[in-house]
This record gives C-alpha cells, structure tokens and sequence, in this order.
C-alpha cells in the first residue's frame, strides 16, 4: 500500500505494506520518497524520485521507477490536490482519497484516519492516540491530577473536538457558558412501570383520603409498589427510593389507619431538628382527624432566647409519636415499654444510619427491642441509599420494595479551579445562573453550597453577598431562631442560596434544585460514597423543579491524605454507594447487651447468643457478660444474668463502660462536685480564637496559625510571651486577660493539660448561672478574650452538659450518694433556667 501526500511542491510517498486494516492503524513506513513532479506538453508526469530509508542515506532513482511502484500498490492520495490527482488518472493508477493524522508524522508513523473516528484539532484530524496524547500533555502542562484524564477522554468522544475538549482547561473557561462541556452524566427520571392508583381507590379512611388528595390525585411509583407489597395489610417493608420519590408518606399511609383505629404511630428520625419538623407537619395536617401528636426526643430543656425549648410529651394517650432513635430507646432501657401502649406501626427514617460507627449498634438494637417487646407491630424503614438492601430487609423480617429511579432527572457535572478564590468565583456564577432559572411550577433555582468547616459557610456566603446574591450560612452553631429564619426565607424564595458544612447534611431539608460540593471532604475525612449519594440526592424536587444539578469543583492539586481533590471526585462520580453494615466496638457490643438486659428482651446468656449469633462481634458474647458482671451493671447466677440499679442507670444514660467507671469512681471515692465530674467527662471543646486575632498572630508569626483554640499549635503560642508581645496593644491586652483567667495551672504539662479547657467551661457555667443567654455569652468571651464561641455551640453543650449530669445523678442514686443527687438536681435546674 502506497501513500501520498502532497507537501508544499514535493510529493511524498509512504510504503506501509499490506492495505488490509490500512485505517487507524499506526504503522512505520518501509521508506520515504520524494517525488518532484513537472507538466510536459499537457501531462503531469514525475520528474524527479528520492528514496529515503534511513536519516543519512538518500538514494535517487529514474522518475519511471515512482510510476512502477505505484501502479503494483494500493494507492491512497492524503487530502485534495489537483495536480496529482491529473497525473494519477493519466496514468491509469486507481486510488482513494483519505486523511492521515499528521501528528504522527512528527514521530515517524503514518495513521491513515477517517473523519467519523477521528478528532478535529486547529483544522485538522488527529488520530485517537494523539489526540489523547495531546490531552495528557496539556494536563501535565496545566498541573491537572492524571486521574481526571478518563472525564476529558469522554469528552473527545463525545464532541470529535480536541479543540473544545483543550478549552476546559483553560482559566478564561466559562462552564456557565458551556454546562455540555463540565456535564459528566445525566440520571434519568424515568422508572419501571408502576400501577397508576388513585387515592379515592385506596382502602383507608375517606377522612384520611380528603387530606392526602390535597397532595394530588394519584399515588407516586414507590408509594403505589408499597401497596401491591402489603403495606395496608401490616406487612413489614423495607423502602428504597431517591430522595423526595415519597416515602414519608408511605409511612404515613401504614401509620395513620392505625392511629385512627387505638394503635399508635410512632415515626423515628436520626436528629432532633428532622424530629421537630415531622411533629410540626403531622400535628398540622392531622389535627382535623382529631389525632394527638407528641415528641420524644431526649433534649433540650434549657430556657434561653433565640433557642428551642423541647419537653419531651407523656405518650401513653398520644396517637402519633415523632421521636428520635435514642429519645424511644430511652423508655425500652427504662423497662417502661408499657408506657408506650398499643403499637401499630413504627417508621425508622433514614434505616442507612445502620453504617454509621456510633448510632448503627444502637439503632439494630433499637428495631430488634421493639420487635421482641412488640411482636404485632408493623416496621417499616425508609432510605434513599442502600447497596444490599435484601440483607437488611431479611435481618429485619421486612419485604423489599425499591425504586431506583430519582423524581426529577439530575445532572452530575465536573470543574477544575486553581484556587480557592476561582471556587468561589464559579460558585457565585452558577449559583446567580441557577436564581434566574424558573421551573415549569414557577419557582426559581435555589442552590445548596456543602463545605467542610463553619468559617467557610460564613466566607463563601459573604462572598456572595458580595456579588450581589442573597445567601446565607448555616449550620449546628447558629441558633435556633437563626436557624428557623434561613429555613423560612429559603421557601420563601428570598434566600438563592445556603452554605453550610458536609457534616451537617443529614439536617438540611431546603427544597434545592442545585447542589455545589466546594470541597469533598467531611471533617478530617474523604466523603464516602454513601454520603456523597445521600448530599447530591437533595438536588431537584419534584413539586418544585424540573431538574436537579449537581456541581463538584475540585481544585487542582489540592492534596488531602496524599490523594488529591481531582481523583477523588473522579472517584466519587464513578462510585456506587456501598453496603450497610453495623460496625461494633467493645464498648457498642456491651452498651446493646446491656440495654437488651435493661428492656427486658434477654435475661439469659443463652438467649444473648442466639440473638448476636450472626453479627460481626470484636468478642464473644459470654465474654461481653462476664464483662458486665464483672463492672458492676448486673448479676450473673447460672445462666440467668440481670441488671443491677447502677446498670440501668449507665443504659438509660447511654453511656459507654468507660465513662461509667469514671463517674462512679469519682463519686464513690473522691470529693469532686457533679460538675467538675460532668465537665471532666464533657468539657466544652467548639471554641475558636477571633479571626482577626489569628491574622494578626499569622502576619507576626509568618505561618499559619490555628483557629481552633485547644489545639495544640494554639496553646503553644498562647502560653508564649514573645508571641504575644509581637501584637498590637488591644490584642496583646485580650490575650493576656485569657492567660491570666485560664492558664494560670502550675501542671508540669502546661499548657498541654486539660486545666485551660476546663477552666473555659467552668466560665460559660458561670455565665449560665448568672442567668446568661448562649447568646450573651459568645458576645462577652468574644468582647473580654477575642474567644469565638457560637451560641448555637454553647446552648448544645449546656444541654449535653445537663444529660451527663443526668447521668452522674442516677449513677448517685444506684450508690444511694443522695446529697449529690439532690446537688445534680440543684444544678440542672439553674442551667435549665
């Protein structure tokens, strides 16, 4: 087989051996040969050939001999040129027009391509290998991680452009302009056929109907493949479907016939916020059934502005209990299930907590008490993300129904920044672009923006602000009322977009249509790729949009754990969501057995180890006893093994045996005061030196510096005159106020001791008991000690503060220690009011 090429006025000749796969297929030519061609008379005819085999030996050979080789080969003649074409047809020599991949040329190989498999680059068409080699020299030249090499190797197929493919990584690269170029999939909305039901052929209560039509007519797939599977005949089921497909309502629809015929409906959740929230919704849209509806959530108590103050609602005469997991097991380790009453249907929402290291053991104990104490009742559990669900379903006893087909289809897309202020440039634009987008229901694009650190959600949305887009920051150390205020104005449209942090995901129900990771990170950690799928499922809803948008910006070499930030978001986008299991510990296995003795679903060992047969234990159960017996949480005679009154007390405190042993040691052998117990066990950690303060440490340190106050980079320069002696007055002055009043311990670890933290908590104590809002309080150590300390932070600690002094005053009783159980409840109720 014979190429040519025309170049400039020469012809050049490639001898590449047999024709046979002669297209994409990267060859070295046999030889190189020149011909220069004249017109004599009216024909094109060679006029002089040079044959080329190697660098240093040229060979000319007689014109005639280029006309013999070319007619014994197959010829294919490169691109248009009329002057060769003449003398081809003159002479009788048959060809065939092609394209061949000059790049390759560069290198010695000939590639003879075809325009349909092949990829258009400064107007011409390179061949697959290197356009891809091209693409992996810009990423090298653009210091791009080679892992994202896959996501813009997708690309060239599907644009045929390296062109547009090199301009992605461009920094001028607007992807607002271009959302074809960073989209790196598309999940569909549409599903399996589903049995279409109207809600007036259900078989419920025409009462219960009037309400559920005011959500429309029909039921949507997963709550109509719900009902073929039994859920109005009591069966248990375990529900899988995308965020916002509906399954809240099918608990409702199991749960609320019960509630209305004496049975009661208990609906669980994982957090105190997503608990007040589902008892605000029932006890609105069912007060017209005439239902009683309380909570149970274990928290909080304490008075203060701005915050909200929860009792816990007796239940015996309630027909609906919204409850968090902990705020029910509480009565099941109290032995007080009769309390409870008549149950007909328990929802667990958010089942997939199951995975997670401290709340899993508690919740697989939490349905396997209720099952044993309760064996009529209907369970059923609820989750967007689960990879094994028919082994959870079968440990359960419960039926699958899944639906894996999202509401609203979502797009997944994919951009590089350089630095953080190129993330939030493009987060400012996406957003604003997504504000002035408008659905076909009339509401406009609202964004949620997950970041990994509260500083963060505060900088990222003044920044917007800045740009003239209405957002806000949110997350666990705002106060309720801010809090509430930011949920508001989100519905109301007012709020185009909130920033708040990874770790609070779980807690954010804002009807999003848009969902910006800033970072992929969850505290110290990768986000796994469960709760990668759990975050990205909150884009789009469907009464609100019609698609969701999911946005991830990696920056460029960004490095966390020598992994960087463009392989893993290649990675999550490639991952599917991983399977639950229930991880124990030591201290988680003997925390169940213990409330499993405590509820009265065990009271033998034997029973114990038919129970826990199947799960993954760090230790034997009959070693989990003796354990138990021999720390003092029950008696063990034969087989039979009981809980004593210090037992109960450590179940329903929720304690591990660790933290046990430290409140009853302290209060059986020492003269320690219940709060010095309770702050030695729970110190307030979430405190944080001002901003300005560690900008000026930075600048006169020259390095970084630490915002988190016990830390212990942080301690070092704040027990160090020279450092503070570098600052202006005003700060030097607030520094040496924060020495004097907490770090003046004489401990040989100073300043790396526990004093400073204590000493911090005993001021906010103090605080508290002259009558302190959270408040006031953050203000005054902000105003006296350039200490940052958010309020929402100092209202949750006040509350857990209250629950380990809780748990110091029933470790008191069980030791009958009855004058600091008196003192406990002295203490309480001063923080409470």
């Amino acid at each position: 087989m014979i190429i040519l090429r025309k170049n400039k006025k020469i012809l050049e000749m490639f001898p590449i051996g047999s024709a046979k796969g002669a297209v994409n297929t990267r060859r070295k030519p046999l030889f190189y040969g020149y011909i220069k061609l004249e017109r004599k008379g009216d024909k094109v005819r060679p006029n002089k050939f040079i044959v080329k085999k190697d660098p240093d030996n040229e060979n000319l050979f007689p014109p005639s001999e280029a006309i013999k080789i070319l007619r014994k080969q197959n010829v294919y003649l490169v691109g248009d040129d009329e002057e060769t074409e003449e003398m081809l047809e003159s002479l009788n020599i048959p060809f065939k027009k092609t394209i061949m991949c000059r790049h390759c040329t560069f290198e010695g190989f000939i590639t003879l391509i075809r325009r349909d498999s092949s990829y258009l680059y400064h107007r011409e068409y390179l061949c697959k290998k290197c356009a891809e080699e091209e693409i992996k020299r810009e990423l090298k030249a653009h210091n791009f991680d080679m892992s994202t090499f896959p996501n813009f190797k997708r690309k060239l197929e599907e644009t045929g452009d390296l062109n547009v493919v090199l301009k992605m990584m461009d920094p001028r690269f607007n992807p607002v302009k271009h959302p074809n170029l960073t989209l790196y999939d598309k999940i569909d909305s549409k599903g399996p056929d589903a049995p279409k039901i109207l809600i007036d052929d259900i078989k419920i209560p025409g009462e219960l109907k009037k309400i559920l039509k005011g959500h429309g007519k029909h039921l949507l797939p997963v709550q109509a493949l719900t009902l073929k599977s039994g859920l109005l005949e009591g069966e248990n089921l375990l529900v899988v479907s995308a965020t916002a497909s509906g399954k809240t309502l099918i608990g409702e629809l199991g749960g609320i016939p019960n509630a209305m015929n004496g049975k009661k409906f208990i609906f669980l959740t994982p957090l105190v916020a997503l608990a007040n929230q589902k008892y605000r919704d029932f006890k609105k849209k069912y007060k017209q059934l005439g239902l009683k509806v309380s909570i149970r959530v274990g928290m909080s108590r304490i008075n203060a502005k701005e915050e909200l103050s929860i009792h816990d609602e007796k239940i015996n005469n309630s027909d609906i209990v919204v409850g968090t997991y902990e705020g029910l097991d509480f009565l099941l380790r109290s032995g007080r299930a009769s309390d409870i009453g008549n149950i007909g249907t328990v929802v667990v929402d958010e089942i997939h907590m199951l995975d997670d290291d401290e709340r899993g053991p508690r919740l697989k104990g939490l349905i396997r008490r209720l099952q044993t104490l309760f064996p009529d009742l209907q369970i059923i559990g609820l989750s967007a993300t689960i990879k094994n669900p028919q082994e959870i379903a079968s440990e359960f006893r419960m039926k699958l129904v899944e639906y894996d087909k999202r509401p609203v289809p979502l797009e997944r897309h994919l951009i590089f920044a350089r630095t953080d202020h190129e993330k939030e440039d493009l987060i400012a634009r996406l957003s604003r672009n997504e504000y002035k987008t408008v659905s076909s229901k009339g509401f406009h694009g609202q964004t949620i923006i997950f970041t990994n650190s509260r500083r963060k959600t505060h900088s990222i949305a003044d920044y917007l602000a800045k740009r003239g887009i209405s957002a806000a920051a949110y997350h666990a150390g705002l106060s309720y009322a801010k809090k509430s205020r930011i949920e508001k104005d989100f519905l109301k449209q007012k709020i185009s977009a909130v920033v708040t942090t990874a770790a609070l995901a779980a807690g954010v129900d804002f009807p999003a249509s848009q969902v910006i990771f800033e970072t992929l990170t969850m505290g110290n950690k990768w986000l796994s790729p469960n709760e990668f799928s759990q975050m990205l499922g909150r884009a789009g809803r469907p009464t609100y949009h019609d698609i969701g948008r999911v946005f991830l910006i990696p920056e460029i070499g960004l490095k966390y754990d020598d992994e960087t930030e463009e392989t893993q978001a290649v990675r999550l986008l490639e991952s599917d969501v991983e399977s639950i299991d229930v991880h124990y510990s030591e201290e988680s296995l003997v925390e169940q057995v213990l409330a499993d003795l405590c509820s009265g679903t065990a009271d033998n060992v034997s029973y114990l180890e038919e129970a826990y047969k199947n799960d993954d234990l760090p230790m034997g159960v009959d070693a989990v006893c003796d354990l138990i017996v021999d720390h003092g949480f029950a008696t063990s005679k034969n087989d039979s093994i009981s809980p004593t009154s210090y037992g109960r007390a450590v179940s329903v405190s929720f304690l591990n045996y660790q933290d046990a042993d430290y409140i009853k040691k302290r209060i059986t052998s020492s003269k320690l005061s219940p709060v010095d117990i309770a702050i030695g066990l729970n110190p307030f950690e979430s405190a944080y030196l001002s901003s300005r303060i560690v900008q000026k440490l930075a600048q006169a340190l020259k390095s970084n510096v630490s915002s988190r106050l016990f830390a212990d980079s942080t301690l070092d320069i704040l027990s160090s005159g020279d450092a503070i002696s570098k600052l202006e007055p005003k700060f030097q002055e607030l520094l040496i106020n924060l020495q004097m009043e907490f770090m003046s311990c004489r401990c040989k670890d100073r300043p790396f001791c526990t004093c400073f933290q204590d000493e911090m908590s005993m001021k906010i104590l103090k605080y508290r008991n002259m009558k302190y809002d959270p408040a006031d309080i953050s203000k005054k150590l902000l105003r006296d000690y350039g200490i940052h300390a958010y309020a929402g932070d100092i209202f949750s600690w006040l509350d857990s503060l209250i629950r380990t002094l809780e748990a110091v005053r029933r470790i008191s009783e069980a030791y009958k220690r009855f004058k600091l159980v008196k003192e406990c409840t002295q203490i309480i109720k001063k923080i409470e009011n």
